[in-house]
């Protein structure tokens, strides 16, 4: 009997250390599994927003630059920096530009640590992005000017005189917040608070406005970072956007919003004037709505699309 006993006892100890066994090696898996699967899921993410980030900045750069040419390979220079810099390994890195979509694929091989000892070394992760530069529908932020709507030279001195805004080459003042000069020099400071969009209508101003160099010049200084029309930062307070229009104006009227130009102000040229604006049309990226619709004129928005 007590033979029988100890037979037993020890079968159920090699069961117990069977089925330890078992368990450890199920727990050591899972632990594995999770592990690798946590560095897998980071990498990918960190990918995918490389690859979005990549492909909205190279977006921007096609209209930045005229040339066709240099335009292209500054726009993939741009996605591969961006890529880089959000943590994609460069060698990992496609770029194809394609009218005016940039895309964007990043993959990069991630070491795994548990799963090796089942066998499993790597894993490869990718990710893909695309996206598209279009005109844009509205913007937040517009001088209290209108200009004509007229072809937009780039890249020279362009003089806006304060006059008659249905004539080409003038502007005329526009009444944002409620009529009066100190409502238009609050708005030619800091610009309109909220979002105008195209068709929209706004209210002229025809009164005396007192030049445009009463508010502009404090507008103006806020600029400490020596920004020049071929290169500024976003948000620079030298640049302000003119809604367009193609009304025939007559006295206290209001305009129909076709469009939208950003204009870079050159400081000393203006202030050595009462009545005009000197400064270059520019191309720019803005935070407005993009829209297939809409043709790009000055003033652009890029949207991810894959």
């Amino acid at each position: 009997m007590l033979n029988y006993l100890s037979g037993l006892i020890r079968d159920q100890r090699g069961m117990s250390f069977f089925i330890v066994c078992v368990g450890m090696t199920a727990l050591f898996g899972m632990t594995a599994l999770v592990t690798d699967f946590g560095r897998i899921a980071l990498a990918r993410q960190r990918l995918v927003n490389a690859a979005d980030s990549a492909a909205m900045a190279g977006a921007r750069d096609l209209c930045f630059i005229s040339d066709p040419l240099t335009r292209e390979l500054a726009a993939r220079q741009r996605a591969i920096d961006v890529a880089k810099a959000n943590g994609a390994p460069e060698e990992g890195i496609t770029v194809n530009i394609e009218n005016s979509k940039v895309s964007v694929d990043a993959q990069q091989d991630v070491n795994l640590i548990m799963s090796r000892v089942f066998g499993i070394t790597h894993r490869n992760v990718s990710a893909h992005a695309a996206a598209t530069v279009e005109g844009i529908r509205s913007y937040q932020g517009i001088a209290p000017l209108s200009i004509k709507e007229q072809p937009l030279e780039f890249g020279q001195m362009v003089t806006l005189k304060y006059g008659a805004p249905d004539s080409p080459g003038n502007f005329g003042a526009l009444a944002l917040t409620g009529r009066g000069s100190r409502n238009y020099r609050y708005n030619l400071i800091y610009g309109f608070e909220e979002p105008v969009y195209l068709n929209d209508t706004v209210d002229t101003e025809p009164g005396n406005m007192n030049g445009p160099t009463d508010g502009i010049d404090e507008r103006l200084s806020r600029c400490s970072d020596g920004c020049t029309y071929d290169n500024f930062r976003p948000g620079c307070p030298k640049i302000i956007v003119i809604p367009m229009h193609r009304d025939d104006l007559q006295g206290r009227d209001y305009i129909t919003v076709t469009g939208f130009a950003a204009f870079f102000v050159d400081r000393e040229a203006t202030l050595s004037q009462s009545d005009e604006i000197k400064g270059y049309f520019v191309r720019m990226a803005a935070e407005g709505s993009p829209d297939p619709d809409n043709p790009i004129i000055s003033l652009y928005g890029a949207r991810l699309v894959e």
